[in-house]
């Protein structure tokens, strides 16, 4: 189970350096979605305050509304935990070649209109277009590093290099099977053929889904380049504007707007959940007191604590925060929370078991992260 609060806090780490890295690498599934552009940026409002009124799964929200189709749902859900840290992202992303102009226009990190005026400046000067880009001050150094990983291949795991492969697109798409991927490679080995042409001759597939695969594939990719880049990208900053001269005098009036931001530290987190054959049998174990958080809000609209789950093992979960309580599933929850400053809230959780949950030890399956509304 990777990614989880356990692991990244009570691994032999220090406690005080945790929150930082908990708050920071993690992008949330409507993050994802309108990363690769699957929904546009003001649906997922609309989402998140049906949610906020209905508790329901996001996921479930954006079909109902017709955001989104069940099948781009599942496929995007099958790759969340990956899209989800920036790290694996940029390793993901990596799968795929593409130039380095392509790869920051995909991220959205460039406009193609700015490519094309650095491409231009390339052309007259002979330098490197990562350099010039430097320079226009369109990238910094760092995002510049990490885009060039990603088009370089480095440090990438196989598994997670063949992961955005077309092949594995369709089969998380429900289109083949992976006997047929399988079949398909082989003889790809041995012909010229592209290999969705492979999987419609055999019969695997229709043109259109091998369209579809295509299409997903390249959201995918966006997704995951947006995300390996803002592991680089500048902290946001306060933001200054200028109002108009007041007099002959030139006297300026300056006005600073700052950011709504909200975050949260771990202060205690349990490692582990351990399930009784009592527990088993009764259908569920609850951990009392199992996170305290500290959390900063600075937005007078309040703020989303956001809970996002790793290969939960059971059923749901129910998280209990001052007696308010929300239902969290395999595609994470949200609860809102109103009030301005810094609050320490204790977390209590009720799990429903599955009905094949076998006694044991269970790594806890939660990230935390914060939003303001």
């Amino acid at each position: 189970m990777n990614h989880s609060l356990a692991e990244k806090s009570w691994a032999g780490a220090d406690r005080k350096a945790i929150p930082s890295r908990l708050t920071l690498l993690k992008r949330p599934l409507g993050r994802i979605l309108v990363d690769g552009k699957f929904i546009p940026e003001a649906k997922l409002h609309d989402a998140l305050a049906e949610q906020h009124r209905t508790n329901e799964l996001l996921g479930e929200i954006l079909v109902r509304f017709g955001e989104i189709e069940s099948t781009d749902l599942q496929v995007v859900l099958s790759f969340q935990e990956d899209l989800a840290d920036g790290a694996r992202a940029a390793q993901l992303a990596a799968g795929v070649r593409k130039m380095l102009g392509e790869i920051l226009v995909q991220a959205q990190r460039i406009s193609p209109e700015q490519l094309d005026a650095a491409l231009a400046e390339q052309r007259e000067s002979g330098a490197k277009l990562g350099e010039i880009l430097v320079k226009r001050g369109l990238l910094n150094r760092r995002e510049l590093d990490a885009a060039l990983m990603v088009q370089q291949h480095r440090t990438t795991p196989p598994p997670l290099a063949n992961r955005l492969k077309l092949g594995e697109v369709l089969i998380a798409a429900g289109y083949i099977t992976r006997p047929q991927l399988e079949e398909a490679l082989d003889r790809q080995r041995h012909s010229q053929q592209r290999l969705g042409e492979l999987l419609v001759a055999a019969g695997h597939a229709q043109p259109r889904q091998i369209e579809h695969g295509i299409r997903l594939q390249s959201m995918l990719l966006a997704a995951a380049l947006t995300a390996a880049l803002s592991l680089f990208a500048p902290a946001p900053s306060v933001e200054a504007s200028t109002v108009q001269e007041a007099s002959a005098s030139a006297r300026v009036m300056v006005s600073a707007v700052i950011p709504a931001r909200a975050s949260i530290n771990v202060i205690r987190q349990v490692p582990t959940i351990v399930v009784t054959d009592a527990d088993v049998q009764r259908g569920f174990v609850e951990v009392a007191d199992a996170t305290l958080i500290e959390l900063k809000n600075n937005s007078s609209h309040g703020c989303l604590l956001i809970f996002e789950t790793h290969d939960l093992p059971f059923r749901e979960a129910t998280v209990n925060i001052l007696g308010r309580e929300v239902a969290i599933g395999p595609g994470g929850g949200m609860l809102a929370h109103q009030g301005l400053g810094t609050v320490a809230l204790p977390l209590s959780y009720r799990f429903a078991l599955n009905d094949n949950m076998q006694p044991g030890t269970y790594a806890w399956p939660f990230t935390l992260n914060a939003r303001t509304l």
